[in-house]
């Protein structure tokens, strides 16, 4: 257990000391119903879950203790259904008109398949440097944005450079006001990239923002900055050393790492693990880790006052369920964003919310709320705080989002899942934009146990119930320009 110094060695962790004092109130910090994480922060993937324990499964507190099954920690599937807007009426007007036709059209039994999902299986066939660049575009991001595109020179002798460069066009301004969100996800593909090309034997070295940090550099300017500027890292690839065995590993999971935001099992993750997911890990950033019972719950609460802030706050809940991909007509076509099999949903009820119709905003926002308290918070083991010396640094950011990738990747080789939870930090940048009174601040700080201004992005780690789903990628062809 390390202090925390105002300026973090690099990847170290650290876990919190005793908390101080608790918090009455909660909120939470993951992404929308829709596509990946709803706060992605990157995190694929940050949107709202929609995931919940049945009644065989177990869940917990957001202290870590068992709950009973008329307590908030165990939601039954009726519940689920009726939090969705789902009735028994529908359910039998629905096999009266067809479930066959509304569910295969809507890939009830092709979850994870088609055309939207290959790149997850056949990244590593890719020839040279293009797996790399795959490698990439498969990596957390915010929302599911793919906020990026990519540029690949490759020359005789083993040698490539790959430029990596933001898509202003995909972005969510109003829920990731600062942009931190977009430049972590950003981030997270350099880290795919990075470990790619090592299991492969070559050396990648990083120039972050090789042209120059976001016009503006620091502050609310960072993104529109980030739209100006553009080139966030040159990737030049080189014969290197023989990768080591934990960056083999790494590689070996790319195609299995996934947001999980189902509920997790009643056990703790021990500090050796926590531990072990930031070897060999990239500088620039560290993890604070928050385990001690009175902060899980303090947090978990704050958590969940996030997301109600968010639902409240209509352009926020509006942007972020214009990237849900409520059917697979939609995934087909967009390839991108938030979809109902990446919301940690048991197979009943996934099947359910396909086969009915589609819901309203409303109670897809009532729904994200609801599992942010249910299951979520309440079955967390561990919460990550992905810390840096500035969170307002571009360059800060990048890193910050090649460690998470890092830890994503080592926590999915572990067994573990990882569901990244950003509420919390887009209230304060969004309260920050607007001129509205800062809620959050000093709470999160209080909360994590460290400066609010050095916790840049959160997620939430535990053992698993549900086995994670991919999320759509766009095809390569459609990110990737060659010179």
């Amino acid at each position: 257990m390390s202090s925390h110094p105002d300026t973090p060695p690099a990847h170290r962790s650290s876990t919190e000391p005793p908390s101080t004092g608790h918090l009455a109130t909660g909120h939470l910090a993951t992404g929308h119903p829709a596509t990946e994480p709803r706060n992605g922060g990157p995190g694929d993937e940050p949107a709202g879950s929609a995931s919940t324990p049945t009644a065989s499964e177990p869940s917990t507190s957001a202290a870590g203790g068992s709950t009973g099954a008329g307590s908030p920690g165990r939601v039954s599937r009726r519940a689920v259904l009726k939090g969705l807007g789902i009735g028994g009426g529908a359910i039998v007007l629905v096999g009266a008109t067809g479930i066959g036709v509304r569910g295969a059209t809507n890939g009830v039994w092709a979850q994870g398949q088609g055309a939207p999902y290959e790149l997850w299986s056949s990244w590593q066939d890719l020839p040279g440097a293009a797996a790399i660049v795959a490698a990439g575009v498969l990596a957390a991001n915010p929302h599911n944005l793919q906020p990026w595109s990519f540029t690949l020179h490759e020359t005789t002798g083993g040698t490539a450079t790959i430029d990596l460069v933001d898509d202003p066009a995909r972005a969510t301004p109003t829920c990731d006001p600062d942009g931190r969100e977009r430049a972590a996800g950003l981030g997270c593909a350099v880290q795919n990239m990075v470990i790619a090309a090592r299991a492969r034997g070559l050396e990648a070295t990083v120039d972050a923002w090789p042209v120059g940090v976001p016009t503006g550099g620091r502050g609310a300017d960072a993104t529109a900055g980030a739209a100006t500027t553009g080139h966030a890292a040159r990737l030049r690839l080189t014969p290197g050393a023989a990768p080591t065995d934990l960056e083999r590993a790494l590689a070996a999971v790319i195609s299995a790492r996934h947001t999980n935001r189902g509920p997790y099992a009643d056990r703790p993750v021990d500090a050796a693990t926590l531990d072990a997911l930031t070897l060999e890990a990239p500088e620039g950033a560290t993890v604070h880790w928050v385990t001690a019972p009175s902060r899980l719950t303090a947090l978990g609460a704050l958590y969940v006052e996030a997301t109600q802030a968010i639902v409240d706050d209509e352009p926020m809940s509006v942007e972020a369920f214009s990237w849900f991909r409520n059917d697979r007509s939609a995934i087909d076509t967009h390839r991108d964003g938030l979809t109902l099999d990446c919301q940690g949903l048991d197979g009943f009820t996934l099947a359910m919310a396909k086969i009915l119709p589609a819901q309203s905003r409303s109670a897809g926002d009532r729904f994200w709320v609801n599992s942010t308290r249910d299951v979520h918070t309440a079955t967390a083991a561990a919460y990550g705080i992905i810390r840096v010396a500035d969170t307002t640094d571009p360059v800060a950011r990048l890193a910050a989002g090649r460690l998470l990738q890092h830890v994503h990747l080592a926590a999915t080789a572990a067994g573990l899942g990882l569901h990244h939870m950003n509420q919390i930090t887009e209230r304060i940048a969004r309260d920050a934009t607007t001129g509205r009174p800062d809620v959050f601040s000093a709470r999160w700080a209080d909360a994590i146990g460290i400066p609010a201004s050095e916790g840049l992005l959160s997620f939430r780690l535990g053992h698993p119930i549900r086995t994670a789903n991919p999320s759509p990628r766009r095809p390569l062809d459609a990110v990737l320009r060659t010179g």
